[in-house]
């Protein structure tokens, strides 16, 4: 995978302009700071295509910290704002950070983009949407500015990673909480079942290509978590294996935790909430989620664990996550 260059945002002393910074090309824009958002007055530059104009407004968005970047004049004319998201006028637009964010095409593969229509299927006596079928190929892609690192998601697949997810089930940090300490061959066959079980899909997350973490995705109406809570009909659930362990660190896993929220919210816009049931006694797991968007709902027992219910409303990560 080609390891991609960070953007540098550098503003003058006085904070009213900014150089922008990547590899070999520099844009130069004048700058309006509010309460309401950012604002861009001029831009002066090589000209933009749109995978570096998306990258450009992400960094903006990451590092300027604005709920709402407004483009003026040569700004607007300079940026890619064909889709829908922006709001246009003569000589401006603008668009909400949470909006940008939710713009599918930005960051999904292609592969992902249309929708399946609400059909009902019947799973087990339990009634709920049909569910797609996915790939091997990345899934979602994403430079981090606060890692100057691209996160890649994949479905796991056992040619190609069931060495190290044997090698991760079996660390003792993992197996207290997962309790999977099982043979290759046992954990072969429990990879393939995933991949094969419509509501469920199984991740690998990459950082610049490495692998460091397991992410098993699942529906909530036909999972075990579903008699629990109050779930819609298209909300996903997860459960978190941080492999490598230089991957941990209480900025890094928030970083692959919101990344995979931010994947599960794209890939079914129907989603309002996602759903968690760590262990009650995961309590690493519960720090970390103390600083981003989940919610915890308080304790209830499975027949096999006593476990922590955890919500994430897609409103509340885009209006306040910082990607």
């Amino acid at each position: 995978m080609t390891r991609l260059s960070p953007i540098e945002l550098l503003p003058t002393s006085d904070g009213q302009q900014l150089q922008i910074s990547l590899d070999s090309e520099t844009w130069q824009a004048r700058r309006q700071t509010s309460a309401a958002g950012e604002t861009l007055l001029d831009w002066e530059g090589p000209e933009l295509d749109a995978d570096t104009s998306r990258r450009i407004l992400d960094t903006l968005f990451h590092t300027l910290d604005t709920p709402r970047l407004e483009l003026l004049g040569r700004a607007s004319a300079a940026f890619d704002t064909d889709h829908p998201a922006w709001s246009r006028g003569e000589g401006r637009a603008a668009l909400e950070r949470s909006a940008f964010y939710q713009i599918r095409e930005h960051w999904l593969d292609s592969a992902l983009w249309a929708l399946i229509p609400e059909t009902i299927v019947d799973t087990d006596g339990v009634s709920h949407p049909r569910r797609p079928a996915v790939g091997d190929q990345i899934l979602y892609r994403r430079f981090a500015p606060s890692l100057g690192k691209t996160i890649t998601l994949r479905q796991a697949t056992v040619e190609e990673d069931g060495e190290r997810f044997h090698r991760w089930q079996n660390d003792p940090r993992v197996a207290k909480f997962w309790e999977y300490p099982w043979s290759r061959d046992r954990l072969d066959a429990m990879l393939e079942d995933r991949r094969a079980d419509p509501h469920s899909l199984p991740l690998i997350l990459e950082a610049d290509g490495e692998a460091g973490g397991y992410f098993e995705t699942y529906y909530v109406a036909e999972d075990r978590l579903g008699p629990y809570c109050k779930a819609g009909p298209f909300d996903q659930g997860m459960h978190v294996l941080v492999g490598e362990r230089r991957f941990l660190g209480a900025q890094q896993t928030n970083l692959w935790l919101n990344a995979v929220c931010h994947f599960l919210f794209l890939t079914e816009p129907r989603t309002q909430a996602l759903w968690g049931e760590p262990r009650a006694d995961n309590q690493a797991m519960l720090r970390y989620l103390e600083t981003t968007t989940w919610e915890n709902h308080g304790e209830f027992d499975f027949p096999h664990k006593r476990s922590a219910l955890l919500c994430n409303p897609r409103q509340r990560f885009f209006a306040n996550t910082r990607l």
